[in-house]
C-alpha cells in the first residue's frame, strides 16, 4: 500500500496561473507503479469513485449551501477521456497536460482550483494540490468549515484510488 504524505507543490505545476490571491493551500503524494494510464484516467481513479460516506457529505454540503445561493451542480465522471470545459464531477476542467489537470469552480464565496500532477521516474508520483481564492468573509468562514473535513475526503479518494491503480 502507497503512503500519502503532505507534500509541496510541484515545482513544474501549472495551477498558479489559473488563481491568483492564495488564500488556502494543499498538497499530497503518494506513489504508485508506473503503468501506461493517461493523465485524464489517474483523474477518473481519484474522483470517479468516492467513499460512501463522502457521497453522503457532498449531498449534505449540497442541500445546505443552495440555500445562500452557492453552486451544487455535480456531474458523474466519465469513464473514458474528456476535454477542457468539460465539468466532471464538482470541478469543470481549466486544463490537460501531459502529466497535469487543473480543474476546480469559481464561485460566489471562494474560487478553487485542484491539480493533479504526476511525475514520472522509477515510480510515479502523483500529487494532488488545492488551491483556495476566498472572495468575501463568507469563503474564509466555509472554508474554516469545509477544511478539517477536505482533508479526510482528499486522503480517503487517494486510498481508494491506489486500490483501482
Amino acid at each position: 500500500m502507497s503512503v500519502i504524505n503532505k507534500s509541496s507543490l510541484p515545482k513544474n505545476s501549472i495551477i498558479t496561473k489559473y488563481i491568483e490571491g492564495i488564500d488556502y493551500q494543499d498538497c499530497y503524494s503518494f506513489s504508485i507503479p508506473n503503468n501506461s494510464k493517461s493523465i485524464q484516467e489517474l483523474y477518473i481513479a481519484i474522483f470517479s469513485s468516492a467513499p460512501k460516506w463522502v457521497e453522503g457529505l457532498m449531498r449534505f454540503r449540497n442541500w445546505i449551501v443552495k440555500f445562500f445561493g452557492l453552486k451544487t451542480e455535480m456531474k458523474k465522471a466519465p469513464d473514458s477521456e474528456f476535454e477542457v470545459g468539460d465539468k466532471v464531477g464538482i470541478f469543470k476542467i481549466f486544463d490537460i497536460q501531459e502529466n497535469e489537470i487543473i480543474a476546480g469552480e469559481d464561485d460566489k464565496h471562494l474560487n478553487f482550483r485542484v491539480s493533479i500532477f504526476r511525475k514520472t521516474e522509477e515510480t510515479s508520483t502523483i500529487s494532488i494540490a488545492t488551491l483556495v481564492h476566498y472572495n468575501n468573509g463568507f469563503g474564509r468562514f466555509y472554508m474554516s468549515i469545509v477544511k478539517p473535513f477536505h482533508r479526510l475526503v482528499v486522503k480517503s479518494l487517494i486510498k481508494k484510488a491506489i486500490k483501482k491503480l
